[in-house]
């Protein structure tokens, strides 16, 4: 069956005034990553590579840090030893965490006479391409990141170029701060015959060589490691050894070729705010760029780390939601590949995570997750509440459960998702007192709120009972759906759990009518950026605004989240925001979510801010306006497919989050719950037709946004017929199926 065309703009037309890296066009294959922006007629290159750390360093445990301790402490009013529990490696007096290490730029000087009239991004070929004007004639500059060498080939006529300059991170002033007082040495410069560059040496870390030189018809540049210096190099020169010998096209043809592969399986929509239509395309671009399937699960800042100064928050693993924003798209958008970078990594960190669940809690049957993790999965700083927050782990349980929906694999939901949920459930099971006829978790958080102070913690916080009863929900489905004998008396527990733990800790708000609190004693009180306690409705999908027995309590939560408003939020905060008000019914403000953060988070050449670019919206302004965290226009992606389709708990709702002043728009190909792929158009407000194609089998719940009659066009013209807004249907193993408003 056809699917509903259409035909993406996949040319973005990038601003003709960059004033530093963030603002340029991004590439990458997923681990090698170059920032394309220029000034006047300099063109600037600055790359990195996704693995590129300083592993020295991180959060000290000892045997005295255990919840148990954590608990006695915080509970007896002794903040100060409680906190002194979790601390970082010190390195001259200054704490030392692990980070990402920012790399450098090459400057490429244009003739004088030469001047760049104008960018753009060929998301389809993943291809920047610069046209400038020489004596009225114009030529295009092309650079490309290989797919599969860590290499971006700039196409330029060497007559071009007036010269060319070698600037590794440490040539800038705040770099070479950092590394003079952590120990990290100058960079050796290192040039033979045509070929030139550095060599950054590091203190426990392997080299990195970057080495530049022109193949037939373009600029390499490249980056590897090596044991020792020497080997970096030799690696680096491999890298370039058998391409410098093809010209440019050739030497792209397989990068285009798999970009324009990915395209093909990847959602389309079409919508008339073209703005909102290049944010969706975009961040799928900017997800594929920071977590590439094969490749490396995704940072705050991914492969493209700035050249002038450290990473803000060393771009590491952040687990309470920068992670998860940056893949959010992967389900929707038909990407389900990109979540295998971060599961894989999570694989190897289990005997770790063990470990700490053992250490931690007392447990030699669980998992437990830290907040901010380097690539090797050690804690990176002394931030308590983050260390203590298990929200992490069941988050990425969620992650992998979802996987599962979508994709209809069985067979990875019984030997991985399953045990992995378990584990995470046993801890969860630890910190569990019993408290007359119920269970209370007497130290629980709400990421981020209170900070690591006194006021950051309480019990049963909103955040981690919607954890939990995922974990419950989930495990209880699994055992019954697969007849699960060996798991029966475990079920039965978390049965008893389920019962005996409420969906989320309710008190009175300022009107007096109960609403969801962050913890026991503790309303909302204050904006705050993360969304924590309203996890519930979403991504956790425990709680939702239909439900009668909620139904009450979310709307009264939903207004005092409004009253308190977003003069603490920062750009991350917005697509979280976009969606749970399209989840609670609010469809004008998931849109107007978006444009805030277009208009107010997003620099000059779209990418995205933790901090607002002008006051008035939010406090978090000034100098970390300029600190590009790459989760915001990623997640955007999945804010915009939320218009189109929301799944929610295997119910698919077609255009039920779609604003009204929206009449003509269609998707293709968007991926659900059940491993169904469903495209879709609307002409005029009205439904003109749906497709779904059912690759699972998997029985259908379609939510339509009209009462009326619908026709339902099977595989060899058998037609069914039914009444109202709700469409149920067994499906067959690759079957497709149309479904249209009758007469029309």
């Amino acid at each position: 069956m056809e699917n509903i065309k259409i035909s993406p703009d996949y040319q973005i037309h990038w601003p003709t005034k960059t004033e530093f890296c963030h603002h340029g066009i991004p590439l990458s294959n997923g681990v090698f990553g170059a920032l394309v922006w220029f000034q006047g007629n300099q063109i600037m290159i600055t790359i990195n590579r996704a693995d590129f750390w300083d592993h020295r360093g991180g959060t000290v445990w000892t045997k005295d840090c255990t919840y148990e301790n954590l608990t006695n402490l915080l509970q007896k009013g002794e903040f100060s030893k409680a906190k002194e529990l979790f601390h970082t490696a010190e390195h001259k007096g200054i704490e030392k965490r692990p980070t990402r290490l920012p790399m450098g730029r090459i400057e490429i000087q244009l003739q004088d006479h030469v001047k760049i009239k104008a960018a753009h991004l060929d998301l389809l070929k993943a291809e920047a391409n610069f046209i400038c004007l020489i004596n009225a004639e114009e030529k295009v500059i092309k650079f490309s990141v290989l797919m599969g060498n860590p290499v971006v080939a700039v196409a330029i006529d060497k007559e071009l170029i007036k010269s060319i300059n070698e600037r590794p991170a440490y040539d800038f002033k705040e770099v070479k701060a950092y590394f003079d007082h952590f120990g990290i040495s100058q960079p050796l410069k290192y040039m033979e015959e045509d070929v030139s560059g550095w060599i950054q040496e590091l203190p426990e870390d392997e080299p990195c060589a970057v080495l530049q030189k022109f193949g037939v018809d373009s600029l390499l540049i490249t980056s590897n490691y090596g044991k020792h210096s020497e080997e970096a190099v030799l690696a680096a020169k491999g890298e370039l050894q058998d391409i410098s010998e093809m010209n440019y096209e050739v030497m792209t043809g397989k990068t285009k070729e798999a970009w324009e592969l990915i395209w093909k399986r990847t959602a389309d929509i079409e919508l008339p705010d073209k703005e909102l239509e290049k944010m969706y395309y975009l961040g799928i671009y900017k997800m594929l760029g920071n977590s590439m399937p094969g490749k490396i699960a995704p940072t705050l800042q991914g492969p493209w780390v700035e050249e002038f100064r450290m990473p803000p928050w060393s771009s590491d693993y952040h687990f309470n939601i920068n992670v998860q924003e940056c893949l959010w798209p992967a389900y929707a958008s038909n990407n389900l590949a990109c979540l295998k970078p971060l599961f894989q990594l999570i694989e190897q960190w289990k005997p770790l995570m063990a470990t700490k669940a053992e250490a931690f809690i007392g447990t030699n049957d669980g998992y437990q997750l830290n907040h901010a993790c380097d690539d090797r999965g050690t804690t990176v700083d002394s931030f308590w509440t983050g260390a203590i927050d298990h929200g992490n782990t069941s988050w990425i349980a969620q992650m992998m459960w979802l996987y599962t929906r979508y994709s209809g694999d069985e067979k990875y939901l019984l030997e991985e998702v399953y045990p992995f949920m378990k584990k995470t459930m046993n801890v969860y099971m630890k910190m569990m007192k019993k408290d007359g006829g119920r269970y209370i978790m007497p130290v629980t958080v709400s990421p981020e709120y209170g900070g690591a102070e006194n006021n950051a913690w309480g019990a049963n916080s909103s955040f981690f009972l919607a954890n939990v009863h995922f974990l419950c929900n989930q495990i209880i489905r699994v055992v019954e759906m697969y007849n699960l004998e060996d798991e029966q008396a475990y079920s039965k527990q978390i049965r008893e759990i389920k019962m005996s733990l409420p969906p989320y800790t309710k008190g009175k708000g300022s009107n007096g009518k109960d609403e969801i609190y962050l913890w026991e004693g503790q309303a909302l009180d204050e904006s705050h950026r993360h969304h924590s306690h309203l996890a519930g409705i979403y991504p956790f999908e425990t709680i939702t605004a239909e439900d009668e027995q909620h139904k009450e309590i979310i709307q009264n939560s939903y207004q005092t989240w409004i009253t308190k408003g977003m003069g603490a939020w920062a750009g991350w905060s917005m697509p979280w925001a976009s969606i749970l008000h399209g989840r609670i019914g609010s469809k004008e403000m998931a849109y107007y979510c978006l444009k805030v953060l277009q208009d107010v988070f997003m620099m000059p050449g779209f990418s995205t801010s933790h901090n607002a670019q002008f006051p008035g919206v939010t406090l978090f302004t000034g100098g970390g306006k300029d600190f590009m965290q790459i989760e915001a226009s990623i997640a955007a992606s999945a804010a915009v497919l939320e218009l189109f389709v929301q799944s929610v708990n295997g119910e698919i709702q077609i255009f039920s989050g779609m604003p009204d002043r929206f009449k003509d728009v269609s998707f293709s190909g968007i991926r659900t719950e059940g491993a169904f792929l469903i495209s879709a158009e609307m002409k005029n407000g009205l439904i003109q037709e749906i497709s779904i194609f059912s690759e699972k089998g998997n029985p259908l719940t379609l939510r339509l946004p009209f009462l009326r009659e619908w026709q339902i066009i099977r595989e060899g013209d058998d037609i069914l017929y039914t009444q109202g807004n709700v469409v149920q249907l067994e499906t067959e193993i690759g079957e497709s199926l149309r479904i249209h408003p009758r007469n029309s």
